[in-house]
């Protein structure tokens, strides 16, 4: 008996430290950047690259505040953002409803801003609504490798 409780906790032990080792990932700490690109650009990109796509507008209080939480992120963590600010995509009700319906096509669960969304050939790998805070966003990062070297 005691020699099977010494194998079962042996190889407790032993799938605990492969789980831990597979959590783990070599993170990035050069500079990451924003980029601001077009939102038809941005549907491109999203059909067929990998990509971190955030929307925005200048004037929504949770992008400013998302803005402050990024720019010193960014400092140290190696995650590049394609930004589209939908304020210089057009602001009259055509314009904003002919660019919803581009945005719903490929991003279903858009409904206000910001939103973040890490992409991989066409398909929504993660989304982010309304950072708070530093920690949130590196918990999102780190939940999909986002710098990984």
């Amino acid at each position: 008996m005691r020699k099977i409780t010494k194998i079962v906790f042996i190889f407790i032990l032993l799938l605990n430290l492969v789980g831990c080792i597979e959590g783990n990932y070599l993170r990035d700490t050069s500079k990451g950047s924003i980029v601001e690109i077009k939102l038809d650009n941005a549907i491109t990109i999203a059909e067929k690259e990998e990509s971190i796509i955030l929307f925005t507008q200048s004037t929504c209080k949770d992008c400013i505040n998302l803005r402050k939480i990024l720019s010193p992120y960014l400092e140290n963590h190696k995650v590049n953002i394609n930004e589209v600010v939908l304020d210089n995509e057009g602001t009259s009700k055509a314009e904003i409803q002919n660019n919803r319906k581009k945005i719903n096509k490929v991003f279903p669960e858009f409904d206000s801003t910001p939103s973040m969304y890490y992409v991989k050939n066409g398909k929504i790998i993660d989304e982010i609504f309304e950072v708070k805070s530093e920690e949130e966003l590196d918990q999102w990062v780190i939940k999909n490798k986002l710098d990984a070297k």
